[in-house]
């Protein structure tokens, strides 16, 4: 269901004393990595009202005019509240915190020690009352409800704390097992339907910090939970062991991975933090383990074990003042200071008029007799879906460079039996053309067959690093385009090629535009226009299930390119 309203609060209470008030917006809400599904978000708080009352993670300054009222019908009077619980710390809920402050000020904030930092900083003019939490303490708001606070900082989120209630058995788990998916649903009643979504909000904020949060997972198993209380997307009840084992699953398949990249950064506004992001869905993707690294935050020892480990690393900074961030500056003299050269270096970041950081790093490692993964990345003010889309393909080249680095190809001589057999099977050779905003992509296909008559139905098997993929999600559109034998050879010699990030793949193909938005290849013999149904996680493919919305028979009278294979281990 969507709502017609973009933004507006949802209040239900959820068990004995507690409610949750669902800040919620309908649409997109920025250009970054993690909402690339569109498919809305929620931003979740919490009361607990005992005989103190406690307000969890209010939400960003985009709705604090609606929270507040929200929160202030909760409340009936605002001298009933009297903490303020901060799972953690972003610049763009300060102006619902001041809101707050302004309206009871004698709140007590209750968070990580990290967040009392900052908290500090962003209110130095005020004394605040602040109760931090390191891990043994406890906060007794009376009628049963004592809570507990578990510190699980990670570099993105340094200030994390997660909040448990001992009445209600419920955990607010702050970004761990979220989602961002916007709807009336305020629990996970079809908690299987949500597979996808959650996976993919693992992929894109959970796996670059994998080990950080198998501690997480580690610090919270001994706790008896009835519900995960999340600060994005619906309320866990129902598949709550099912996802947490997927945690566990998913972080372990993370870090046991042999090749690995340290992924550094700084980030002055924001902007350089969402291109670290999207270069570390795509080095996710591109099967290497990465960690990743605030360099504002990480400790050098930390630093250097990384880089000591690293098979590759890449590097992310702004640029301040004509120059790098002193963070960047102690990274880089350590990256020096371990001096092997052989590993592969890259240079990404964001910038406002000058751009001055990446020559200096980039001048300082070709010094050092480093090669570069790729060419600078370089983006002016915000990021684009486009230049985010640039970003995730570099990394996952990266990745993939440095995985050929330490296989060797596979040959027919080395394919087994089975795998010779099951070479065997054959398939149509097509091409994938796909859309979303402004990205456009395509990739050569051979594993496609009808899976349904009605409504008739395809299903497509895609490699986990394939471009397309993460535009094919549920809801996704793309155009199946069939080949002929007269000139398939043409479109697979050309789609077996590497592309560089962003390189338009059909500028040297006759297109049209269909019905959905894909590229029609005009040449090809058919082609249908499909709607992404389902997607199931296979070993190093999706298998995508998609419905046939429409279709035309371009060349009656041709047959269909067959792709022979002579091994089940490669293309």
């Amino acid at each position: 269901m969507t709502n017609s309203n973009p933004r507006d609060v949802q209040v239900l209470p959820i068990a004995t004393n507690t409610t949750v008030l669902r800040a919620r917006s309908w649409t997109r809400l920025r250009f970054e990595i993690e909402y690339a599904l569109a498919r809305g978000t929620t931003s979740n708080s919490y009361v607990i009202s005992g005989d103190k009352v406690a307000v969890i993670d209010p939400p960003p300054e985009t709705f604090s005019l609606i929270y507040l009222d929200a929160l202030r019908q909760c409340l009936n009077d605002w001298e009933r509240l009297d903490y303020v619980i901060i799972g953690h710390f972003n610049p763009n809920r300060v102006a619902t915190l001041k809101a707050l402050l302004d309206l009871v000020p004698k709140l007590t904030f209750v968070c990580s020690l990290p967040c009392a930092a900052n908290l500090r900083a962003t209110f130095p003019n005020r004394e605040l009352k602040i109760i931090t939490m390191r891990g043994k303490e406890t906060l007794d708001l009376g009628k049963g409800h004592v809570l507990r606070f578990f510190p699980i900082p990670s570099p993105r989120w340094p200030t994390g704390l997660c909040t448990y209630d001992e009445q209600t058995q419920i955990l607010y788990s702050n970004k761990l097992f979220g989602a961002h998916l916007c709807g009336d649903e305020v629990f996970d009643e079809d908690w299987d339907l949500l597979k996808e979504d959650q996976r993919y909000y693992f992929d894109c904020l959970m796996a670059p910090h994998a080990t950080q949060v198998q501690a997480a997972l580690e610090k919270l198993s001994e706790l008896q939970v009835r519900m995960y209380a999340t600060v994005h997307g619906p309320l866990i009840r129902y598949g709550l062991l099912e996802l947490a084992k997927a945690y566990e699953i998913w972080s372990k398949s993370q870090t046991e991975r042999e090749i690995s990249v340290a992924l550094l950064y700084a980030s002055a506004y924001g902007n350089t933090a969402t291109l670290a992001q999207a270069f570390a869905l795509g080095l996710t993707k591109g099967g290497v383990a990465v960690e990743s690294i605030n360099c504002e935050f990480a400790q050098p020892d930390e630093i250097r074990a990384a880089i000591e480990k690293c098979d590759g690393f890449i590097i992310g900074s702004p640029t301040i003042g004509g120059n790098a961030p002193t963070p960047i500056h102690t990274a880089l003299g350590i990256v020096l200071a371990v001096g092997d050269n052989s590993k592969l270096a890259g240079v990404f970041g964001s910038y406002g008029w000058s751009g001055e950081a990446f020559d200096l790093i980039e001048g300082k490692l070709k010094d050092a007799g480093y090669k570069f993964g790729f060419e600078t990345l370089k983006a002016r003010f915000k990021p684009t879906d486009v230049t985010l889309k640039e970003c995730e393909e570099i990394a996952t080249d990266f990745a993939q460079a440095l995985r050929r680095a330490k296989k060797p190809r596979f040959t027919q001589a080395a394919a087994t039996p089975m795998e010779q057999a099951v070479g065997r099977i054959v398939g149509s050779v097509c091409v994938v053309t796909a859309k979303q905003g402004e990205v456009s992509t395509g990739m050569l296909g051979t594993w496609v067959s009808q899976a349904t008559f009605n409504p008739p139905g395809i299903t497509v098997a895609i490699a986990k690093e394939r471009a397309v993929e993460s535009i094919l999600h549920t809801g996704g559109k793309f155009v199946l385009n069939i080949l002929g034998e007269e000139n398939y050879q043409d479109y697979m010699k050309h789609f077996r090629k590497n592309f560089a990030p962003g390189e338009d793949r059909f500028k040297d193909f006759s297109t049209a535009v269909a019905d959905n938005g894909c590229a029609i290849i005009t040449d090809s013999i058919a082609y249908l226009e499909c709607s992404v149904n389902k997607r199931m996680e296979c070993g190093d493919h999706w298998v995508v299930y998609a419905v046939v919305d429409n279709g035309k028979l371009l060349q009656p009278d041709s047959m269909t390119a067959v792709h022979h294979r002579k091994a089940g281990n490669h293309y």
